[in-house]
């Protein structure tokens, strides 16, 4: 697979694509560890709070702690994190399946998400770079790749283990050593296609002015939280909406599995209209309109049901992309660290309020708690639009928002 040279402003879809390729081998194994956990604890005959701990032990290690990797590749990266960062992983979480014992099982879930926590701020730099004029759209391919891998993950991980017991996760070492060695096979050559353009990066950014809106970029990542808190709760307690409605255990883990692989259209569609129509109007149109598919898929029931909960998660991952390319236009001298509080932080918050909305659902029933859980991406539109306002016109020409007048 060859990988073009680029220039600053060039496209380069050949390294953007190992990039993909990467975060959807590192995700898939993502995708497989609430299995792993809820295999290896109930083959204990241990309570069930022992998944909610290891499941925060996993989100701390692989997502709340992006930023600090992310800071430190922004100073200090070399093109061998990527790959080595996708073999932790895929090493951790294979031997994870196979042990009978919690606390190695424990260390072997930290590992893992470190790798994952490196692989992360990496891949979202490389993608910005190698992006040229269309850097959303990039990043949305980026994101596309780790959206498929996470959502086979559970699937292929459920059938090895219903077939070979605990030794099945051992079989995932093969597919995915292969797998990172293609990245370690290519990503010198993505490095060398993406040095002219962190060259030409820096020295926009050592010339771009030193002030940093903090308060905006918070306010785009409790955004962010908000939409992964959506997404995470129809997820989660989809299955307790629909098994009280009739639907078998399968039917409802299809309907989840199409949810989450159907935002990857959504991603697509986020960097592709972003770049064209702007970051912040893409992104409040859809998490607007999100609002009445998702509420109205709740009402409904047959095909029309599932027709509005896709077209739902679809404008749901919009905002993904766009989010992401503005944060790290407002951070410009620190791409990673961008990246990892957008898609680490960011998702960490959202996973982790996704336990309120469990109480919730037992106080009020799962269709009236995801209801109200339906009308939170309003909240998150609400603050595109007050950080668009806080903006000065240079900085609305750099992150895209608005034509400069």
């Amino acid at each position: 697979m060859a990988v073009k040279s680029a220039v600053p402003g060039r496209w380069d879809l050949s390294g953007i694509s190992v990039i993909s390729f990467a975060h959807g081998a590192s995700d898939f194994f993502s995708g497989i560890v609430p299995i792993v956990i809820f295999y290896d604890v109930s083959r204990a005959g241990l309570a069930p709070w022992y998944q909610g701990a290891l499941a925060f032990l996993w989100y701390v290690t692989s997502s709340i702690v992006q930023p600090l990797f992310g800071a430190y590749s922004d100073r200090h990266g070399r093109w061998w994190f990527l790959p080595s960062a996708v073999g932790l992983t895929v090493v951790a979480v294979s031997f994870a399946g196979a042990t009978a014992s919690i606390p190695i099982l424990a260390l072997l879930i930290v590992v893992g998400g470190l790798g994952s926590a490196i692989m992360h701020p990496e891949a979202g730099k490389y993608s910005a770079m190698l992006g040229g004029k269309r850097r959303t759209s990039a990043i949305s391919i980026f994101q596309i790749g780790g959206q498929i891998g996470y959502g086979l993950g559970p699937a292929v991980i459920g059938l090895l283990l219903g077939k070979y017991g605990p030794g099945g996760s051992l079989w995932l070492l093969v597919p995915g050593g292969l797998a990172t060695l293609m990245v370690f096979a290519l990503m010198r050559r993505v490095d060398a296609s993406a040095s002219a353009v962190h060259a030409h990066h820096a020295t926009k950014a050592t010339t771009a002015h030193g002030r940093v809106d903090r308060f905006g970029v918070v306010l785009l990542i409790l955004s962010t939280s908000l939409r992964y808190l959506v997404g995470a709760s129809f997820a989660f307690y989809l299955p307790n909406l629909l098994t009280a409605r009739g639907f078998s255990l399968a039917e409802a883990g299809s309907m989840v599995a199409g949810f989450l692989i159907f935002g990857a259209i959504g991603l697509y569609a986020g960097g592709a209209l972003a770049d064209r129509f702007g970051l912040v109007s893409v992104s409040v149109v859809s998490l607007i309109v999100a609002v009445p598919f998702l509420a109205c898929s709740l009402t409904q029931s047959g095909w029309m049901a599932v027709f509005l909960l896709l077209c739902g998660s679809i404008l749901l991952s919009v905002q993904n992309a766009p989010g992401v390319a503005m944060v790290q236009a407002m951070l410009p001298r620190n791409l990673g660290m961008a990246l990892g509080l957008m898609n680490g932080v960011a998702f960490g918050i959202g996973s982790a309020a996704v336990a309120g909305v469990g109480f919730l659902v037992t106080r009020v029933g799962p269709t009236d708690a995801l209801l109200t859980v339906s009308a939170v991406p309003l909240l998150s539109a609400i603050a595109y639009v007050v950080v668009a306002r806080r903006l000065s016109g240079r900085e609305i020409r750099a992150t895209s928002i608005i034509p400069a007048t």
